[in-house]
């Protein structure tokens, strides 16, 4: 689904704002962009010369980090799902320009409302339908729900519906415990889909992606949290499958609709066609238990965990993994997508991995990369992009995607417990100096976790002043000053030193940590820099391993603050994306009562309330910039567009011009 993802720190935060134009010297957009069509190759030298697309050719492009696998159920990682975009397929998508949600998998969806029933009433209603179990067990009737003087009428919309579709019921208000609005959907589904291994998708496909993250043992603590809000779901037909909502939700519809789809024949070993797929597993666990065992869901889930199409992936889109190793992934057209209309111009796309972003700007020069979007400003800004082995084959510019950038405080140290080390950490900072010196004033601050074009976002909280004899005087309230003379504050016997984390190669947070270690030196606070490979990185981070975490999220146009901030998932033993351990009964609060609210202006007044008590009342973050994301790409590809949503740019519509040599002018290859 489209939540708040993960991503490391780019060496210009490669975070979000609006478009500036080249030269301002403020960091403040002049005005808030909604949805827009996107220009096409905005800043290519050529942008005004028309030219005709052709099919073929290949792009390399820039990888900061190389995932582990592209299963969302068991990984978070924002690159991964821009991975995903182009080689998988989703039942609906968030339209990057428009912003609104449009079936693509899936052919069509019906959102339908919930009656639920009282127990002693639902005998009375023989077309009821039982779902869930324990305390959650309900009696529903659903369709598109009237309410009446004496209660409901009921009207099935979709397909399979208990009440045949266009088929009414009148509901009696005294046997109504409940309505939900807009919490069944429908989703209808193509008869022609194929896995790239061939496989026909079908509806048992999707409710087994759903079904899993109900197994405790597959390891999705970081994407779990929506799922569970689904409180049943049923495969009507091959083509048509039906989830129901606990209660109302704002992000229901995308929550199934962007949920990370897996071919159930490739990983549920209890599937039939499993054994076909997978002799070597089966005949393992015969040998070792005997014929006809039954899994545990232990066994399943370990199978989801370590499953090698996590990485030899297996999807629905327009291009197929080929290869993948530890340097670059390579995906190739498929020949076999059902929406061939829909396919890319270009024939092959190499995702190439370079930790160091250095490294990664002179293989650009050196024609190993086509696109790299993590230019620094020394060089954006300097000569690196004005000399000539740079402008004769590359180009630059940039654009703002809502992602932000942040250091999270672990909470659950006690170094970082109280709120005043906290919020005096961010006020001991130049935010505004930094800005000035490292971004050129081509930033944004932000201060809360939505999306800062959205709703959501409050506009009018306040930053905290930069004052660095008001930090050491909060510092010294809270009982941190130096007992012992060693130049170290310290309380209860703990010194106040912090360990810094962040990913090897990321040029970005190794110079704002060694800023951070020069603007605290002076109140006492000693800063240890700690710079890991991605893996343990995340390791260490999801264990609570850490004093202080440089890093961006990446939140969708609105997202649901619950991963980040609710306390169901502060605690130490939860791995999830509440790193930081907020457990705060009145940003739970929040979060349950915005959860609910489907009225957009109602609900951003919640988001914007939640911004408020998140940044002056626990301040687990100290939130960064919203800089744009400054790139380098090869003249020879055009189509280029950027969009606010994350990434802000879409391969599959990046074409080499007819004339180029290895294109041609139709999608077939044939017609070469």
């Amino acid at each position: 689904m489209a939540r708040t993802a993960l991503l490391v720190l780019p060496a210009l935060a490669g975070l979000g704002g609006l478009a500036l134009a080249a030269g301002v010297t403020t960091g403040v957009p002049d005005e808030v962009e909604g949805p827009h069509e996107a220009l096409v190759d905005e800043f290519h030298p050529n942008k005004g010369v028309a030219v005709e697309k052709a099919y073929g050719g290949e792009v390399v492009v820039h990888l900061s980090s190389m995932v582990e696998g592209l299963n969302n159920a068991v990984g978070n990682s924002a690159v991964a799902t821009w991975i995903r975009y182009e080689v998988h397929d989703q039942l609906v998508l968030q339209d990057w320009e428009m912003w609104d949600y449009r079936p693509s998998l899936a052919e069509s969806f019906e959102n339908e409302d919930q009656l639920i029933l009282r127990p002693e009433a639902a005998a009375k209603y023989p077309g009821a339908k039982a779902i869930g179990a324990g305390e959650k067990a309900r009696h529903i009737i659903y369709g598109t729900v009237l309410e009446t003087d004496g209660g409901y009428t009921v009207t099935g919309a979709s397909k399979g519906t208990m009440l045949g579709k266009g088929q009414s019921m009148t509901v009696a208000a005294e046997d109504v415990q409940s309505l939900e609005r807009g919490t069944v959907f429908t989703y209808y589904l193509p008869d022609n889909c194929k896995w790239h291994d061939g496989h026909l998708f079908d509806a048992d496909d999707v409710l087994f992606s759903w079904e899993i993250y109900g197994n405790m043992s597959v390891e999705a603590d970081e994407t779990r949290f929506s799922f569970q809000q689904i409180l049943a779901g049923e495969v009507v037909d091959p083509t048509t499958v039906r989830f129901v909502f606990e209660k109302q939700y704002f992000k229901a519809l995308d929550v199934p609709g962007s949920m990370c789809i897996l071919p159930r024949h490739l990983f549920d070993l209890n599937d039939p066609d499993n054994k076909t797929y997978d002799p070597e597993t089966h005949a393992e666990f015969t040998k070792l238990h005997g014929a006809g065992h039954v899994f545990s869901q232990a066994e399943l889930g370990t199978y989801i965990n370590e499953n090698p199409h996590n990485t030899d992936w297996v999807g629905l889109g327009p291009y197929k993994i080929v290869s993948w190793d530890d340097r670059t992934i390579v995906a190739e057209r498929f020949e076999g997508y059902y929406k061939p209309e829909q396919a890319g111009y270009v024939d092959k796309i190499i995702w190439r991995h370079i930790s160091d972003d250095n490294t990664a700007f002179n293989s650009l020069v050196n024609d190993e990369l086509d696109y790299f979007a993590r230019v620094k400003p020394e060089d954006y800004f300097g000569e690196a992009t004005a000399d000539s082995s740079f402008t004769d084959s590359f180009y630059k510019g940039y654009f703002y995607t809502g992602t932000y950038g942040f250091t999270g405080m672990n909470m659950l140290r006690p170094q970082l417990k109280d709120l005043e080390v906290r919020k005096a950490l961010t006020m001991a900072f130049d935010w505004e100096e930094y800005k000035r010196t490292k971004y050129k004033n081509l930033a944004t601050r932000v201060n809360g976790p939505q999306n800062y074009f959205g709703g959501g976002y409050n506009r009018d909280v306040e930053f905290l002043p930069y004052d660095p004899d008001a930090a050491e005087e909060l510092l010294a309230e809270a009982g941190w000053y130096d007992r012992d003379g060693d130049g170290i504050i310290d309380k209860d016997g703990i010194k106040l030193e912090l360990d810094f984390l962040y990913p090897t190669g990321n040029d970005a947070s190794s110079s704002f940590g060694l800023k951070l270690q020069e603007s605290y030196a002076p109140l006492g606070i000693k800063v240890n820099m700690s710079n890991l490979e991605w893996a343990t990185f995340l390791d260490r981070m999801l264990e609570r391993e850490y004093d202080l975490v440089n890093l961006a999220w990446v939140p969708p146009v609105e997202s649901d603050p619950e991963q980040l901030f609710h306390s169901k998932w502060g605690s130490k033993d939860q791995k999830s994306s509440n790193m930081c351990g907020v457990m705060d009964k009145g940003v739970d609060a929040l979060i349950e009562a915005g959860q609910i609210e489907l009225d957009e202006t109602k609900r951003h007044k919640i988001w914007q309330s939640l911004h408020r008590r998140i940044y002056e009342e626990v301040h687990p973050y100290m939130f960064g910039m919203n800089t744009p994301r400054k790139f380098a790409m090869n003249k020879k590809i055009r189509g280029f567009q950027s969009f606010k949503i994350a990434p802000g740019y879409a391969i599959r519509r990046w074409f080499y011009p007819a004339g180029t040599a290895g294109t041609r002018a139709s999608l077939a290859k044939s017609a070469q």
